[in-house]
C-alpha cells in the first residue's frame, strides 16, 4: 500500500508539493518561482515577453462585417464577374455589382483598427439628400464616407480625417441628417 500519510496528493495536482512526477524527474518547487520573482520586483521571468496579438478575425466587429459582406457579394456576383472578366477595372467599379465589391475592399484597406462605429447618414444640400455610410473612430472623428448605392457619384468614396468632414465636401450650408427629409 502506498504511504498516503506522507504525501496525500499526487505530484502535479493542485496543492502538491515538490516530488517525483511520472517520467522520473522532480516537479519544480513553488519556492523556486517565488525566489526568482521576489528579487526582480516584476513578478516573474516572462513579464518582458510581448503579448501575442489577438487573431485578426476577432479584432474589430465592423471589419469582420465588411469581410463577411465582401465574401457574400463575391459569391453572389460570381457569374457577373466571370462574364465581365476582360472589362477594365475602372469601368467595372462603375457598375452596381462592381461598386458593391470595390468599396468594401477599399474600406478594408483604408480603415484599419481605428474604426469603431458605422452609421447611415444623409447629407442635405440645396434641397437634395445624398445617402452615405459614414465610418467613425472612437473619438467620433469621421474616417471614411461611402455612397454605397451611387457608383457614378463623384463623392462616392472619400477618406476623411483631421479637420475634413463629410459636410465640407458638399460646401456651405450642407448638414447631416438621419432621414432623407432632414
Amino acid at each position: 500500500m502506498r504511504e498516503l500519510w506522507k504525501n496525500p496528493t499526487l505530484p502535479g495536482m493542485p496543492g502538491a508539493g515538490p516530488g517525483i512526477v511520472p517520467g522520473g524527474r522532480r516537479s519544480p518547487s513553488p519556492l523556486a518561482d517565488y525566489q526568482q520573482a521576489r528579487f526582480t520586483g516584476y513578478g516573474g521571468r516572462d513579464v518582458h515577453q510581448d503579448v501575442p496579438p489577438p487573431p485578426p478575425a476577432a479584432l474589430n466587429p465592423i471589419l469582420n462585417r465588411l469581410r463577411d459582406d465582401l465574401a457574400q457579394l463575391v459569391e453572389s456576383h460570381r457569374d457577373f464577374f466571370a462574364r465581365n472578366a476582360e472589362m477594365d477595372s475602372r469601368a467595372l467599379t462603375r457598375t452596381r455589382q462592381g461598386w458593391a465589391v470595390a468599396w468594401r475592399r477599399w474600406a478594408l484597406d483604408d480603415l484599419g483598427d481605428q474604426v469603431a462605429e458605422t452609421r447611415g447618414v444623409f447629407v442635405i444640400y440645396r434641397g437634395d439628400s445624398f445617402h452615405h455610410r459614414l465610418f467613425l473612430d472612437r473619438n467620433g472623428q469621421q474616417l471614411l464616407a461611402v455612397q454605397p448605392r451611387e457608383p457614378l457619384s463623384p463623392l462616392r468614396y472619400r477618406k476623411l480625417g483631421g479637420t475634413a468632414e463629410l459636410c465640407d465636401l458638399y460646401g456651405p450650408f450642407a448638414r447631416l441628417a438621419d432621414t432623407p427629409l432632414g
